[in-house]
């Protein structure tokens, strides 16, 4: 008596490589959420880091006993007549404020840390900074 060759998977077969193929797809969907993610935030900080440019350019371009009155220490996006959003063509940042300090006000060379804030599309606060100095 001859037995059947069973050319055919099992249901059980289907069911396990269905199993590994939904595993696999969730992988790789967990990942490209996490890039994306990870795509906006650079692109946040890339924003940001050119407004801080664009701010440092202009304090570079202000003469040394102006900085102080054009660019206050401490205060956030800027005296009324020099505000920062109109330097850097408005803020594009969700809850973006850039302030100017002075570690030593006196000093000369003067060191200024130009910093931004930011809130992220999900609601988390970010800061970058850039330093840069200034003589007379």
């Amino acid at each position: 008596m001859k037995m059947k060759d069973n050319k055919g998977m099992s249901l059980f077969e289907i069911m396990v490589a269905t199993l590994v193929f939904v595993l696999a797809l969730g992988a790789l969907l967990s990942s490209l959420t996490g890039v994306l993610y990870l795509i906006s935030q650079a692109k946040d900080e890339t924003i940001a880091v050119s407004d801080l440019k664009n701010i440092a350019e202009r304090i570079r371009a202000t003469s040394f006993n102006n900085v102080p009155v054009f660019f206050p220490n401490g205060t956030q996006d800027g005296p009324a007549f020099n505000l920062y959003p109109a330097i850097v063509g408005g803020y594009n940042l969700t809850s973006e404020h850039i302030t100017v300090t002075y570690p030593d006000a006196g000093a000369d060379p003067l060191e200024i840390r130009i910093t931004a804030t930011w809130q992220s599309r999900n609601g988390r606060s970010y800061n970058t900074a850039l330093s840069t100095f200034k003589t007379r």
